[in-house]
């Protein structure tokens, strides 16, 4: 399995990345997971996004999916497309789809005219080509989920693209080969007092305490990659921060 940072910025745009973005390959299968901002032209220069085998949401926040706008716009704008994308979206995100087609000044259809859409579930695995696909529940301000991601050899991924600290996400991280955890935060005082972001320092420790094989540390602003490294150098542990086209063999 071959994981690719596409985008690792959060919300506010960042001049050297896109929003949150990971490729996840196995054999002849291709996976987007998160459609942040900025996203679709990074990855345009990988692969026809098109062909792509599914995207996957892990929540509604611009920062991670807005760009299906521009995947969209890469199928014909009528008729019937060669072939339909899969798009996975978290419970009640068609609803959100379609106020999009409709902020976006386009037919409510918009998007179900190029994509299959579907809703996932809590818990129930996704089979996506030669990849399963887990979500679980994150610790977020609007309903999130993280994913599993399991290859026919056994090989494990666990993204966690929005979340707070959570013992949820340790179990399922639990000797994963690689986990990709968001660290959007320089410090704890910036978070709601609800929590739904981590701090580098957290995200490592989430690794540490999970007993991962490696991690990156992504979802973060440029400004904060000077700490990030340093909070890495200091960990111990098999990390590094994303960057746009860090790939990694699991």
């Amino acid at each position: 399995m071959r994981v690719t940072i596409i985008g690792h910025g959060p919300a506010p745009t960042q001049a050297t990345t896109g929003a949150s973005g990971i490729l996840v390959e196995a054999g002849a299968t291709r996976l987007l997971l998160d459609c942040g901002q900025g996203v679709i032209g990074p990855l345009l220069e990988r692969l026809d996004p098109r062909e792509l085998d599914a995207v996957v949401i892990g929540h509604m926040h611009a920062d991670h999916y807005l760009d299906v706008v521009g995947l969209r716009y890469l199928f014909p704008w009528a008729g019937e497309p060669p072939r339909r994308l899969p798009l996975h979206l978290p419970p009640r995100g068609t609803e959100r789809l379609t106020m999009l087609a409709s902020a976006i000044s386009e037919r409510p259809t918009f998007f179900e005219d190029a994509f299959t859409v579907a809703e996932y579930a809590e818990e129930v695995a996704l089979e996506i080509g030669e990849l399963r696909v887990v979500p679980f529940r994150a610790r977020h301000y609007v309903p999130a989920w993280g994913m599993a991601v399991t290859d026919r050899a056994g090989r494990r991924l666990v993204y966690a693209g929005d979340t707070g600290p959570s013992d949820r996400l340790v179990d399922v991280a639990r000797g994963a080969d690689l986990l990709v955890c968001e660290a959007s935060l320089a410090d704890v005082s910036e978070d709601d007092g609800a929590r739904g972001h981590l701090t580098a320092t957290e995200a490592l420790d989430v690794a540490r305490s999970a007993g991962v094989g490696r991690t990156i540390v992504t979802h973060f602003a440029s400004r904060l990659r000077p700490s990030i490294e340093a909070a890495i150098a200091a960990s111990g542990l098999r990390a590094e921060a994303a960057r746009p086209g860090l790939s990694v063999e699991v």
